[in-house]
């Protein structure tokens, strides 16, 4: 296990998806739990402040809405009544399938699928998307694999489409790698990327945008001293 400081280490994704695939199955407080790692008041506190956020900077009214990176699919419930449809996908063939069971929505779609392999052709709603959401995802995707998924995004987008980015970043000059790293609180060895701020932003340059915004987010909820979330607005 290791706490790798500045080194752009990457991580093994099989087993991060194994790690979500068992997370599904775990016994916790609350579907929110089993993604967002607190306890259910906290999990739907952060929930509804990353809600509050985006419908202060997104509007998603009739428009087509993708979610890379859905997990439970905890945003279909914020989006079934606001957009004109939904698609989220994840990896996760655990997590999926309890995002369709729980969310079973006329507008709502969910799909297996990698954020780094996503098939153009194969997906369940038609691109271009005018939305794209991704939480707390980023952090289990390598570098190479990141460009890969914002050469994907630029596929699936017009000159119109917002991005809605929220990820935990470094708060400190560099990254922070977690590379099979026990953690005692999620009971399992855990593997994330914490980069910088500035580090995201220049990945996010590559997307086909005129402006990307940020704001801390979570602040009053984050007991780490080393990483904060941070979400991102891309238009």
């Amino acid at each position: 296990m290791a706490r790798l400081y500045g080194d752009n280490e990457d991580i093994n994704s099989e087993k991060v998806k194994d790690f979500f695939n068992e997370r599904a199955n775990k016994k916790v407080d609350s579907d929110l739990s089993i993604v967002l790692f607190q306890d259910k008041e906290n999990s739907e506190r952060r929930n509804s402040e990353e809600n509050a956020l985006f419908l202060e900077n997104i509007d998603c009214s009739d428009k087509k809405v993708l979610e890379i990176g859905c997990g439970i699919g905890r945003w279909a419930e914020f989006f079934k009544d606001k957009c004109q449809c939904y698609l989220g996908l994840d990896y996760s063939e655990n997590l999926v399938g309890i995002a369709k069971n729980s969310h079973n929505f006329d507008n709502c779609n969910f799909q297996v699928m990698s954020a780094f392999d996503i098939k153009i052709d194969e997906l369940l709603v038609e691109p271009p998307f005018d939305v794209i959401l991704i939480s707390q995802v980023l952090m289990y995707i390598n570098d190479d694999n990141l460009k890969v998924l914002i050469n994907e995004i630029n596929t699936v987008i017009s000159d119109d489409t917002q991005l809605f980015i929220t990820e935990p970043i470094s708060c400190m000059d560099s990254r922070l790698t977690l590379k099979d790293f026990y953690s005692d609180e999620l009971e399992a060895d855990y593997n994330a990327i914490y980069r910088t701020e500035n580090e995201y932003r220049e990945f996010f340059q590559k997307l086909n945008c005129n402006e990307i915004n940020s704001f801390d987010i979570f602040m009053e909820l984050n007991e780490r001293s080393e990483t904060q979330y941070m979400s991102f607005v891309i238009k």
